[in-house]
């Protein structure tokens, strides 16, 4: 069961960079709106780490 919140946290942040791709092209096109939406998703992302954390999923002990 431990490996499936590791796995949970790996998948996170795999999407942040697939998003974050297409995002970087065309954030001068789109201006604050794309910046003020990235902001959210980062902190959504944010909230399943602080969550992961405080479940030991980062403890490797």
């Amino acid at each position: 069961m431990r490996w499936y919140a590791v796995t949970l946290v790996f998948l996170a942040f795999d999407m942040e960079m697939i998003f974050m791709f297409p995002w970087a092209l065309v954030v001068a096109e789109v201006g604050a709106m794309a910046v003020a939406e990235m902001f959210i998703f980062l902190a959504l992302l944010l909230v399943g780490v602080v969550y992961a954390w405080r479940e030991g999923a980062f403890r490797w002990a």
